[in-house]
């Protein structure tokens, strides 16, 4: 049964309680739709019986009883179940909505994890397993796919606990339930002999190995050659498959995958303990990464910075920046002065109520390590800047909702920005991920004074942020909630150094040239004998020709960051058009020049 077949379905027996939106998955023990709950106007993930499965009375009961008993736990790492009931004759268990993707989604997007992110999901969900297994409950499906990344905090989440444990119970294995988690499943439970949390524990060591290697540690074509694996055959290393792994860690993980229970960790929070053990021995090692220490100033900088930026994106300047200057002024006695670790200088600025994406974009600002982030110019206005430019906003942001999914407008984004028509060469990934909420940075090539005679009629992106004085571009992918396949695109530009430039040469140009106006009209005044009344009307006309240069000044600037602006849409247009391509073609079309508008 197709997606708009079993919505078109189901749809009027849940109207009275659910709007059913979209499908979310489907698998061997049923299929997850978004749901919007009608009475608390919330969104919830409904998962129902298969319909192949519903005319059985017996696995109808023990479904719901088992979702029933899977809602007694209430965990931070676990997704809660709020109902698990029948309407119009369809079994399902309605759950917390999680907007994000899972273990799984994430493994095949980008191969193998790096270390410490696997040891921050594995710990998440032995946290969970302990709760539960402490309260007699066992999962029994452990595997990428029951496993949640939450967008925006990163939290891990364990779904579907206990249904698959009923579900093999029934000993139906012919369509795929069980088919799907043998590549995860213990030696005890292949086995069919008694088994407890440390089952669950095996499971996710078979987890962290598939997520640190990329691969799984036992595979075959055939179900009951990799259950044969499982129950006979010692664990291939882990550091001859991935190398890189460090060996403390990977020690943990085939702690996991021993055939005797006796000799795994004994509980979620044994293994919990050992990863973050590990972990520490990698960090504190000799040759762990050394995070950049940021000097006072230019920590103070990152957060009037991030907040700036805050600012300028909500419409709420004055109220946002005094909030960034109240903090920063008054940690000098808090924190020591020798130096802030960069983390501390994130979690800081969030604590005070600065968005996590705003300090990025702040951080992805910092200039080489030799250049203190303090002598670049800050957010304050000078006089200079008002009087010649007026009030522009210090950060020029344009974005862009994509129908195509975060990965795929990635991708686009590495095609497009530096082809050819644009020209703009990739510098770093700050932060995490970019498809976790890292941001990308790219420069633009530094023209020369024949390239600004060349491409002066051409409207190029180069060219008007090279007017502007704006050389970085910051790129950030957001996914639109409720919507995997949707993405928001969202490129910014310091605009500061150029404010500052273009208003020194405006005021230069018109005061210089107002001042030797008014100095000659004096003097060849002076020398002709003409009254001394007509010197202020030199003056008073030289003045207003300095001013009106000034205006000039400020209307050129102004033009340049519309023209800005609109090349920044035209280059959003490429990559939507690259990513919408790929859906439509399954190859991208190219970077294709925009069409530039007068």
């Amino acid at each position: 049964m197709t997606e708009s077949t079993t919505l078109a379905a189901l749809r009027p027996r849940f109207a009275s309680q659910y709007a059913l939106e979209r499908e979310l998955g489907r698998g061997g023990m049923g299929v997850v739709l978004l749901a919007r709950e009608l009475m608390l106007d919330r969104l919830v993930a409904i998962k129902i019986l298969p319909p192949a499965l519903t005319g059985d009375a017996a696995l109808r009961e023990r479904f719901i009883r088992e979702a029933r008993t899977a809602a007694q736990l209430s965990h931070p790492n676990i997704v809660p179940i709020f109902r698990a009931d029948e309407l119009d004759g369809v079994a399902f268990f309605a759950m917390g909505y999680i907007d994000g993707e899972t273990a799984a989604d994430r493994l095949a997007a980008r191969g193998a994890l790096p270390p410490a992110d696997v040891v921050r999901i594995v710990r998440e969900v032995a946290w969970a397993l302990a709760y539960a297994h402490a309260r007699g409950v066992t999962h029994r499906d452990i595997k990428p796919e029951n496993i949640m990344i939450e967008r925006g905090s990163g939290r891990v989440m364990v779904t579907d606990f206990g249904i698959a444990r009923d579900a093999r119970a029934t000993g139906m294995t012919a369509d795929g339930m069980v088919l799907g988690s043998v590549h995860y499943m213990s030696p005890e439970r292949v086995a069919g002999g008694e088994s407890d949390g440390r089952a669950d524990l095996y499971s996710l060591g078979v987890v962290a190995y598939q997520l640190l290697a990329g691969k799984l540690p036992f595979d075959a074509p055939q179900a009951s050659a990799v259950l044969l694996m499982h129950a006979t055959r010692a664990v291939p290393s882990l550091r001859e498959v991935a190398p890189t792994v460090p060996a403390a860690l990977a020690a943990v993980v085939e702690g996991c995958l021993a055939k005797d229970p006796a000799q795994r960790p004994q509980s979620g929070e044994a293994l919990a303990d050992a990863l973050e053990a590990a972990l520490r021995e990698v960090q504190s090692g000799p040759q762990a990464a050394v995070e950049r220490v940021l000097d006072e100033p230019t920590a103070k900088a990152v957060w009037l910075r991030a907040a700036q930026l805050q600012a300028d994106a909500s419409r709420r300047v004055k109220e946002r920046t005094a909030q960034a200057e109240e903090f920063a002024t008054g940690l000098h006695s808090a924190v020591p002065t020798s130096g802030y670790r960069l983390g501390d200088v994130e979690a800081a600025a969030v604590e005070a109520g600065i968005g996590g994406e705003f300090v990025q974009l702040a951080l992805a600002e910092l200039p080489d390590e030799s250049i203190a982030m303090a002598e670049r110019p800050q957010a304050n206005r000078t006089r200079i800047e008002r009087l010649v430019l007026g009030n522009p906003e210090q950060s020029l942001r344009v974005s862009r909702v994509i129908n195509a999914t975060p990965r795929a407008v990635l991708e686009s984004i590495g095609r497009i920005l530096p082809s050819a028509t644009y020209g703009l060469l990739f510098r770093d990934v700050v932060g995490a991920h970019p498809l976790d909420g890292g941001v990308l940075t790219f420069t633009s090539k530094e023209m020369t004074a024949s390239d600004y005679m060349t491409d002066l009629g051409k409207n190029t992106l180069r060219y008007y942020l090279s007017s502007l004085g704006a050389s970085l571009l910051r790129v950030t992918l957001h996914p639109v909630a409720g919507d995997a396949g949707k993405c928001e695109l969202v490129i910014t530009t310091d605009l500061r150094a150029g404010l500052d430039k273009n208003a020194k040469v405006g005021f230069g140009i018109g005061a210089g040239m107002g001042g030797a106006g008014a100095a000659i009209g004096v003097g060849v005044s002076v020398a002709a004998g003409a009254p001394l009344l007509i010197v202020p009307a030199v003056l008073g006309a030289l003045g207003v020709l300095g001013y009106g240069i000034m205006r000039m000044v400020r209307v050129g600037y102004h033009y340049s960051l519309r023209r800005g602006r609109r090349e920044l849409e035209h280059l959003l247009d490429a990559v939507q058009g690259d990513a919408r391509s790929q859906d439509v073609f399954g190859t991208p079309w190219g970077a294709l020049p925009p069409v530039s508008g007068s």
